[in-house]
């Protein structure tokens, strides 16, 4: 009886491994996260899965195309981020504003809103959340290419947009607070 209330969802999960463009079952009205989150699973199910080699293009190519299946079992702990599905609606409301911020991954950042209550500090936000709930919503997503040595965060180019997407905190490199009056600065890296 439960798997006829489920609609299947265009999905893009990545993985550091690889990058799943497959479809998810869900409940309607439930988010992506709040399935992410779940525990009585370690695995997310996927169907008419198109499995590719790690990219962040746009489109992947067809030579990096790995494998096609019916059926795939991913593990959760694994996925960074997904792209897909439906956002949490339970940001809103309770005083909580969008606040900019930067995901970082070792050669992309993720751009995007979450909505937490003013007064917070972000890194009260964090350990508050991510420790019962690693998968959150990030709004209105920009998906940056690391850029050349020398070039600031805010300087590199964007490969993809995204009204939501679904991050695992728990596997990103760094979350950075992006406030009016907080330019960012070059990649320590290039130093």
């Amino acid at each position: 009886m439960l798997a006829s209330s489920l609609v299947p969802v265009g999905v893009v999960v990545y993985t550091q491994q690889f990058r799943v463009h497959a479809m998810l079952h869900m409940r309607p009205g439930t988010s992506t996260a709040w399935v992410l989150n779940t525990e009585d699973r370690a695995f997310l199910s996927l169907t008419d899965a198109a499995m590719y080699r790690p990219s962040v293009s746009d489109a992947p190519a067809d030579a990096d195309r790995i494998y096609d299946t019916g059926y795939a079992a991913v593990p959760k702990a694994h996925v960074s981020w997904m792209v897909g599905g439906a956002p949490d609606g339970g940001q809103d409301g309770y005083g909580r504003q969008p606040r900019q911020v930067y995901v970082m991954y070792p050669n992309y950042v993720l751009r995007g809103l979450f909505h937490m209550r003013a007064e917070n500090r972000l890194s009260d936000f964090l350990a508050t959340i991510t420790a019962p709930k690693p998968f959150q919503t990030l709004f209105d997503v920009s998906l940056l290419e690391k850029g050349p040595a020398g070039t600031r965060v805010d300087e590199w180019t964007v490969l993809q947009r995204h009204p939501f997407v679904t991050v695992n905190l728990r596997l990103a490199g760094a979350v950075f607070d992006v406030r009016e009056g907080r330019a960012s600065r070059t990649d320590p890296g290039s130093a």
